[in-house]
């Protein structure tokens, strides 16, 4: 699905680095004609073992952005961990939002977020994503702990969710591919208190430019959640360039909030579960998406958090 996303792109976009559209954009040049570049955020190593190989094979530049925390760990992202924790809970008849609480409050937090879910809400994803926009991430890995002690995950449930290695980093970086910050542990930042995003911020940095011993001027905000005390910590930390995954702009920091439009494995087929020509074009037009509204608010105040 990848090859058949890039061989619809080529017929109509030149492929140029992450870098080349940053500096374009910096300097308020235009391209002769369209251009595109592909991201991929989070570091899993199947971008290593199946993207990579294939972008090296057409000659394609890319960009990997990286949770440094897991780099080389084995260890799978907290989202995903999560995720199957709550199918898991799902699966044995457990309430999803009343579990959760409980052990939200066994650790000792307020799970008042929680309390308010509707009905409709009460299903994994969904709830996953309450969550992490509810809590920092520190008391949603305090409650994850405790729910895995209580119901072990399958072993080898997130064997293929695993993080890149160095080895892996260094080779791509090596060859031409961007590697930027996608913080230190993927915390949503909006939900964290200031001094721990803007620790996740500089930590992610300084890690990959020590490693790297190149400068890392690109970051995409996890799960494309941000808002202007987020931007101007992003600023604070010397990144020069900052991407989300909707077309929202921070007027102040036009080049700290550049759109990207996700593509995911299935998001170009039609009803018969084939690639879609029409179906990629109205993706890639953003006909989808309203352009007046943004499921994440990027304007969101929260007691004790960023605002």
């Amino acid at each position: 699905m990848l090859e058949r996303h890039i061989e619809w792109l080529a017929k109509r976009f030149a492929f140029v680095s992450l870098d080349e559209i940053a500096h374009h954009l910096e300097a308020d040049r235009p391209f002769r004609r369209p251009v595109t570049a592909i991201t991929f955020d989070d570091g899993y190593s199947d971008v290593y073992y199946h993207a990579y190989p294939l972008l090296q094979r057409k000659g394609i530049p890319a960009a990997v952005f990286v949770v440094t925390s897991l780099i080389g760990t084995g260890r799978p992202q907290i989202f995903d961990r999560f995720y199957r924790m709550l199918q898991l809970l799902q699966k044995c008849g457990m309430p999803l939002a009343g579990t959760l609480s409980a052990a939200l409050r066994d650790n000792g937090f307020d799970a008042g977020p929680l309390e308010r879910v509707r009905a409709s809400d009460e299903e994994p994803f969904k709830l996953m994503t309450i969550a992490l926009n509810g809590f920092p991430q520190q008391q949603i890995a305090a409650a994850l702990a405790s729910l895995e002690a209580r119901v072990p995950l399958p072993e080898g449930e997130l064997d293929d969710m695993a993080p890149m290695t160095w080895e892996m980093i260094e080779t791509m970086h090596r060859t031409g591919m961007t590697i930027g910050s996608h913080t230190a542990s993927h915390c949503v930042l909006p939900s964290e208190t200031p001094e721990n995003a803007y620790a996740e911020l500089v930590s992610s940095k300084q890690t990959l430019e020590t490693r790297l011993r190149a400068t890392v001027d690109h970051f995409a905000y996890p799960d494309g959640r941000f808002n202007p005390a987020v931007v101007q910590a992003v600023n604070s930390a010397g990144y020069r360039f900052a991407y989300g995954v909707c077309q929202f702009r921070d007027r102040n920091f036009p080049l700290l909030s550049i759109p990207r439009k996700i593509l995911w494995e299935r998001s170009c087929l039609n009803m018969l579960g084939w690639f879609s020509p029409s179906v990629m074009n109205c993706q890639v037009q953003w006909l989808f998406d309203r352009q007046d509204h943004c499921e994440h608010d990027h304007f969101a105040r929260k007691n004790g958090t960023f605002a």
